[in-house]
């Protein structure tokens, strides 16, 4: 895909929330314990505190991965976005959510992006990028 003339500042975007998502993702997994504060003590459906944040932790780590990866940019960030705007609605506004915020409006820059399909060469046909037209 191309970015328009920006493409630059999107890739550095796509992969700098792409990383904070790995991070804390891998954080979250390896210690679970700094973590399971930040969740209420009652969670929907009967999910279990530990089980709930191991799922969280390996939702931001898939989320980090697929923005690094860059295949699927507005769905990775589509997503990032609905995950961050529930940690705001649950949390309500306060002196650690404010990163979020950010974070958030970086997802949605990158959700409302515009982006432009390269056409490709195919077996037997030759594209031509000034007409459009496909010749045989």
């Amino acid at each position: 895909m191309r970015y328009g003339r920006y493409g630059y500042a999107h890739i550095l975007m796509r992969v700098s929330l792409g990383i904070v998502f790995t991070w804390i993702g891998i954080d979250i997994l390896r210690s679970p314990d700094a973590w399971i504060g930040f969740l209420p003590s009652s969670l929907p459906f009967g999910l279990d505190r530990a089980l709930a944040l191991k799922l969280n932790g390996a939702l931001d780590l898939g989320l980090g991965l697929v923005l690094m990866w860059g295949h699927w940019p507005k769905l990775a960030a589509l997503l990032a976005g609905l995950h961050l705007a529930s940690i705001i609605v649950v949390h309500g506004v306060d002196a650690v959510i404010i990163r979020d915020i950010g974070l958030l409006g970086t997802a949605l820059a990158l959700f409302v992006w515009p982006y432009h399909r390269r056409k490709r060469w195919r077996w037997g046909r030759k594209a031509h990028y000034n007409e459009g037209a496909i010749d045989e």
